[in-house]
């Protein structure tokens, strides 16, 4: 079952490697639109020696949260392995609200393979759950940065897309993404895709099996490429009369500004991009991009993401934001956070109008 709150899990190093200390941070992102009353959230691993396990010492694991005021972090002292967020009172977490709950001095075991965190969810009103693999490699194994030169393409272009990552010969890599077959790209550092007519989401599989083991550790990384103009595909279509889907992409930012109002004069996609000047640590506030999509009187739809860490590579943009603009609607653009940062918008219409400044 989905849960009601977003959940991101990053490990440092990325990915976990076997008989090395390790970290996790979750983040737990209100992503509604609406206040959610959290009642407790329950972070969970496998302990033992095993592939599928994560650490055989679970006891050695520090504990903390960002705001220690309003939540607290522990132990479920009956289940080894286990860990339990709580609010200390009262309140929701607000649209666009976040809680990062980290687990340090992990001591990854010595078996490469994947293991798994469990994430339960209890909310005023609902149950669910989710998992995120941990993939755990090979003692000094690195791979990352998996990019594409550009994030923004024409319609019938390729997208070229980078990574670096140690080629050892128990490693396989393989990108995979919709409507196209497995690519393997063991070996290599770059990949050129097909011609793209809609926006794509690729995948990078990293598998790695080690000679005696008994599982492999996968790890995967995604980026997402979209598409100006793409082809629209559609059941039935009647049209009397001119119609224009698309029109060029503009891009902007904020300025000096913090935010902004704009109107939609067509539907469409408000792309952003916001990248910290230096790697945010502890409970220092992240720079933050957010779009408030507002349709007449219903409660506005909030998107917003963080970038918590400076350019990983040359042309890094930073985390993405994209969110759907209905023709007709007011949308508030806004970016807040410490250290410095830069930031890019993307308009990117269907039909002939602007997102025109109040």
């Amino acid at each position: 079952m989905d849960t009601v709150l977003t959940y991101e899990v990053r490990s440092a190093p990325e990915p976990l490697q076997v008989a090395k200390p390790g970290d996790l941070t979750i983040y737990v992102t209100n992503h509604t639109g609406t206040p959610v009353w959290l009642e407790e959230a329950v972070f969970a691993f496998p302990v033992g020696n095993g592939s599928d396990d994560l650490t055989v010492n679970s006891g050695s694991v520090g504990m903390s949260v960002s705001d220690s005021t309003n939540w607290r972090i522990e132990r479920d002292d009956n289940r080894p392995g286990a860990f339990l967020l709580s609010p200390k009172r009262l309140r929701p977490i607000p649209p666009g609200g976040e809680v990062e709950v980290t687990l340090s001095n992990i001591e990854v075991n010595d078996a490469v393979g994947t293991s798994t965190l469990t994430v339960g969810e209890l909310t005023d009103d609902a149950e669910s759950g989710t998992e995120f693999p941990l993939a755990k490699v090979p003692s000094g194994f690195t791979v990352g940065d998996f990019r594409p030169e550009h994030i923004l393409v024409d319609s019938g272009r390729s997208a070229e897309l980078r990574w670096r990552g140690d080629t050892p010969p128990e490693a396989e890599y393989e990108i995979r993404y919709q409507d196209g077959d497995p690519a393997d790209v063991t070996g290599s550092h770059y990949w050129k895709s097909p011609p793209l007519h809609h926006d794509t989401a690729f995948t990078l599989v990293v598998t790695v099996t080690v000679t005696g083991a008994e599982g492999s550790a996968v790890y995967a990384m995604s980026a997402v490429v979209t598409v100006a103009r793409p082809n629209l595909v559609l059941n039935d279509l009647e049209v009397n009369g001119r119609v224009v889907l698309a029109h060029r992409s503009v891009e902007f930012d904020l300025g000096e500004d913090t935010s902004r109002v704009c109107t939609a004069e067509t539907d469409g996609f408000l792309v952003g991009h916001i990248l910290s000047a230096a790697d945010v640590i502890g409970d220092a506030p992240a720079p933050t991009l957010s779009a408030a999509v507002t349709i007449g009187d219903s409660p506005p739809r909030v998107t917003s993401v963080q970038s918590r860490w400076a350019e990983r590579a040359p042309y890094d943009p930073g985390t993405r934001l994209v969110a759907v603009v209905p023709k007709g609607s007011a949308v508030t653009i806004s970016r807040s956070g410490t250290p410095d940062h830069s930031h890019t918008l993307t308009w990117v219409p269907f039909g002939t109008g602007e997102l025109k400044l109040w």
